[in-house]
C-alpha cells in the first residue's frame, strides 16, 4: 500500500510543479503541459491532412486549452485517490462507518478537489482530515489559476491576430514588401515603422515565452496568419540587407531594430517549442519583380549571407510546414 502513497505524492508534486511553471513562471509551459501540447498538435496536424486552411486546425487552440485543464484536474484527482487507497480505512461511509472501496475513494477524491463537500463519505483519521483540507484548497487554487491563465492567453491570441493583420498590409510577398517600401528615393516607408514592428515582434515573442499554448491557436486565413506574414517580412529584410545595390541599400543601423526583433523571436520559439528543424533551406527569394526597377537594375548584386540567416530560414521553413502551409504561400511563384 505504501507504493500507492508514494505514487500519489509523486503525481501531486509533478502536476503541482507543472501548473505553477505553466501559469506563473513566465518561462514557458511545464514539462507535462509542453509535451502534451506538442503531441496534441501533432494529432490535429495529421487529422487535418496537413492543411493550414482546415477547420480542424482552427479549433485546436481552445480544445488544447480545455484539455490542459482536464489533464491537471485528472492528475490531481488521481494523486489524491492513490494516496487514500494506500491508507485503508482512512475514508468511511458517514452513516454505516464502512471503509470506502476504490470507487468510493475516486468519488470522495473528486468531490473534495471540486470543494463540493457532499458529506456522504468522511475522513476517519486525522491524517485523512488534513489531506482532505489540503487537496480541497489545492482544487480551489487550481480552478482560480486556470481562470486567471485563460484570460491573458486569450488576450495574447488576439494580439497575435492583430499582428498578422497589421503585417499583411506591408505586402503579399517579400518582393511586394520591398516595392511598397520604396518611395522613389529610399525605403523610409518601411524603415520608419521598423521600431514599431520590432517592438510588436518582441512582444509577440515574449507572449510565446509566457504562454506557449498560443502557438497552437491556428489562424486558417492564409492572408493574415502571423507565421506567413513574419516569414515574408524576414525574406524582405534579407533582400534589403544583402541584395540591394550599395547606393540604395539601407544603413545597417536602420535595419537593426528588425534584425533584433527577429533574433528575439527565434531565440524564444526555439526555447518553448519542440520542433525538429528541416534539413533543407527554402529556395531563395524571387527577384523577378525587382529586376529593372530604378533601385535594382538588371543586375542582381548580393552580399554573402551570414550562416545564421540560413538557419533562421530553415526554422521558418519548419514552422510553416508544421503549421499546414507551404513556402509558395510565403513567396508566391507569381509576385
Amino acid at each position: 500500500m505504501e507504493l500507492f502513497i508514494i505514487l500519489g505524492v509523486l503525481l501531486y508534486l509533478g502536476i503541482a510543479l507543472d501548473i505553477l511553471q505553466t501559469t506563473l513562471s513566465m518561462q514557458g509551459g511545464g514539462w507535462l503541459t509542453s509535451r502534451t501540447s506538442h503531441f496534441f498538435w501533432k494529432c490535429i496536424y495529421w487529422l487535418s491532412g496537413k492543411n493550414g486552411e482546415s477547420k480542424i486546425m482552427g479549433q485546436a487552440g481552445y480544445l488544447l486549452l480545455a484539455s490542459i485543464v482536464v489533464l491537471w484536474v485528472i492528475t490531481l484527482w488521481l494523486s489524491f485517490t492513490c494516496i487514500l487507497y494506500g491508507m485503508p480505512g482512512a475514508i468511511v461511509d458517514s452513516s454505516t462507518k464502512i471503509p470506502a472501496d476504490f470507487i468510493d475513494l475516486v468519488y470522495y477524491s473528486g468531490f473534495s478537489i471540486s470543494t463540493l463537500g457532499m458529506g456522504d463519505y468522511v475522513p476517519a483519521t486525522n491524517i485523512a482530515k488534513v489531506l482532505t483540507s489540503f487537496f480541497s484548497f489545492t482544487g480551489l487554487i487550481l480552478l482560480t489559476m486556470s481562470v486567471t491563465y485563460f484570460i491573458p492567453v486569450l488576450s495574447a491570441v488576439i494580439e497575435q491576430r492583430k499582428l498578422g493583420i497589421w503585417l499583411s498590409t506591408l505586402g503579399n510577398s517579400p518582393q511586394e514588401i520591398v516595392l511598397n517600401a520604396w518611395n522613389g528615393k529610399n525605403f523610409n516607408p518601411l524603415l520608419d515603422k521598423a521600431d514599431d514592428i520590432s517592438s510588436s515582434i518582441i512582444k509577440y515573442s515574449q507572449q510565446h515565452r509566457a504562454y506557449p499554448v498560443i502557438h497552437y491557436f491556428h489562424n486558417t486565413d492564409k492572408e493574415t496568419t502571423v507565421i506567413l506574414q513574419l516569414a515574408r517580412l524576414h525574406e524582405a529584410l534579407q533582400i534589403l540587407s544583402y541584395k540591394i545595390p550599395d547606393e540604395y541599400r539601407p544603413q545597417d543601423r536602420l535595419l537593426k531594430p528588425l534584425h533584433t526583433g527577429f533574433q528575439n523571436y527565434f531565440k524564444v520559439l526555439l526555447e518553448v517549442t519542440h520542433i525538429k528543424l528541416k534539413d533543407t533551406e527554402p529556395e531563395s527569394s524571387k527577384l523577378d519583380a525587382l529586376t529593372g526597377t530604378e533601385f535594382f537594375g538588371e543586375q542582381k548584386p548580393q552580399l554573402e549571407v551570414p550562416q545564421k540567416i540560413a538557419r533562421h530560414r530553415k526554422f521558418f521553413h519548419s514552422l510553416i510546414y508544421l503549421d499546414g502551409w507551404t513556402w509558395d504561400q510565403v513567396d508566391p511563384k507569381k509576385s
